[in-house]
């Protein structure tokens, strides 16, 4: 049955390449809302690796340093926190040939923790510096940056450091961040530790960064929840592409069939033809769908960033698919009845 099955789709390969690019077009765009989901963390896990903190302090009324906006007096945190460096962070919207576009400010104290390392350029230095992720389009170094009503210079850039799915990241001085929130008042938002205390500060508490990720990524639960559901859609979309194709060729070949079943092939062996059938139809729509996925990636207006996860699993999840898909023809294989190849 298996070399059968073989030479079926050798005579029916113009059907069957048809129907695989379908399929493997399908998979794809799975791929790529794998990627789209993965990037969202990844993207945070970069930006507080960046930081280089081991834990963060906030305010006991804040759920998160990125997500409240509950300043602290640093003289209530200082010197009883020990080595906690005072932080700020704020959203903000900067507006560059009538594009307004959203980023993620982060106060710091220059050559301090959460100062991070430049791609290009250098790292803060002074108040009226500012260091902004590469994917802020149209900004360069040595450009003028309006943030919050205060013109920043442009001294380097990082890269792939983006919050809340896509929003660039920009680091300013601690001393600009509270002129433009709290009138240059000693507050913070956040207060960053190398190593973690044994104990938070009194009316704070005490964050690590896997805390810190679950919050950041808190808003965007639905939204990857609905990416999820739309990714099973489309695994259901293609076993049903699979299985009509093998459905089809079921119906052509019922006489096939009953002689199979005449000269005393059983059911299971016909079926373990079309599981075949399946899986080679579903493996060779993978190898295709990861080069789609890999060239319509960078295309997104979002970050895609397919984990190399994505696409170990990706010829595990089509073979399931394929074998799924062929219990479809399986079940119109199991009603023929052996007289039929004698014409009953």
């Amino acid at each position: 049955m298996i070399r059968a099955a073989l030479r079926d789709l050798q005579w029916r390969r113009r059907r069957f390449v048809i129907a695989m690019a379908g399929v493997a077009l399908v998979f794809a765009m799975g791929l790529v809302m794998t990627g789209l989901t993965a990037s969202f963390s990844a993207e945070v896990d970069r930006t507080l690796d960046a930081a280089g903190a081991e834990a963060w302090a906030v305010s006991d009324q804040a759920t998160g340093p990125f997500t409240s906006f509950t300043p602290v007096p640093i003289s209530d945190v200082t010197p009883a926190g020990g080595d906690a460096k005072p932080a700020m962070v704020l959203r903000q919207t900067i507006t560059s040939d009538d594009q307004v576009t959203d980023i993620v400010v982060l106060g710091v104290m220059p050559h301090e923790l959460g100062s991070p390392a430049t791609r290009r350029g250098r790292s803060l230095a002074a108040q009226g510096e500012v260091v902004v992720d590469d994917s802020l389009s149209g900004t360069e170094i040595g450009d003028a940056l309006m943030i919050g009503g205060r013109s920043l210079t442009v001294v380097g850039t990082t890269n792939g450091q983006r919050l809340f799915a896509g929003l660039p990241m920009a680091y300013i001085a601690l001393a600009d961040a509270q002129a433009i929130t709290v009138r240059g008042e000693p507050l913070a938002t956040a207060f960053l530790y190398a190593d973690r205390p044994s104990q938070a500060p009194p009316g704070l508490r005490l964050m690590s960064n896997a805390d810190v990720s679950d919050d950041v990524l808190r808003p965007l639960d639905d939204a990857m929840s609905s990416i999820a559901f739309v990714r099973l859609l489309l695994w259901i979309v293609a076993a049903t592409i699979i299985g009509s194709v093998l459905y089809l060729q079921a119906l052509e070949r019922t006489r096939d069939f009953a002689v199979f079943k005449a000269t005393g092939t059983s059911t299971a062996a016909i079926g373990v033809g079309l599981a075949l059938q399946a899986v080679v139809l579903s493996l060779a729509a993978a190898v295709v769908a990861a080069i789609i996925a890999a060239s319509i990636a960078p295309l997104f207006p979002m970050n895609v960033e397919i984990p190399t996860s994505g696409y170990l699993m990706l010829p595990v999840v089509t073979t399931v698919v394929g074998l799924l898909a062929s219990v479809i023809a399986l079940h119109r294989t199991a009603s023929i009845e052996p007289a039929l190849a004698f014409g009953g």
